[in-house]
């Protein structure tokens, strides 16, 4: 279920949420770990690393390379954890991504099903972009509705193999 909710010409929000078949916990930890999430998805994410900070605590600068509509990409962005509502908020710093908006955050959402059967996963984009000639940043939430597919999968299998 995609949303896009634009506040002003400049500035907007989207949001991607698709229910998904692994724990929450269990999701939410990929990324916060991060380090296994280019071995998961490769083409999506082809390598993070961080390069300022610690990796899992908040504040910390992460470089990511990613595939986007085709081409290789990076951002280094900043990152904020709340565990308790399994939350994670990247702020994009510099990068492909910072040529056509002001700012740019990802933030990660991980809930558990009230049936405690899988999780609802959502990703929202907000955003500012640096002209009225900067596109509205569509494309990104089709790559977050890939990673959250996708991962899943990913999980999912790893989990079948487990038992």
């Amino acid at each position: 279920m995609a949303q896009h909710h634009t506040i002003s010409g400049l500035v907007g929000k989207l949001v991607t949420e698709s229910e998904v078949n692994c724990n929450a916990d269990k999701y939410y930890e990929m990324f916060k770990q991060h380090e296994d999430v280019p071995k998961a998805i490769p083409h999506v994410f082809s390598a993070v690393k961080v390069v300022q900070g610690h990796g899992n605590t908040s504040g910390c600068v992460k470089h990511w390379d990613y595939i986007h509509e085709g081409r290789k990409e990076f951002v280094h962005e900043k990152t904020t954890y709340n565990d308790e509502t399994r939350t994670i908020c990247h702020s994009s710093v510099r990068g492909d991504v910072m040529k056509s908006y002001k700012k740019f955050d990802s933030i990660l959402v991980v809930k558990p099903k009230a049936n405690g059967h899988g999780s609802i996963v959502s990703w929202t984009i907000d955003y500012e972009k640096i002209n009225e000639d900067s596109p509205v940043p569509i494309s990104y939430l089709g790559f977050f509705q890939s990673s959250i597919d996708d991962l899943n999968s990913h999980i999912c299998a790893s989990q079948i193999n487990l038992d």
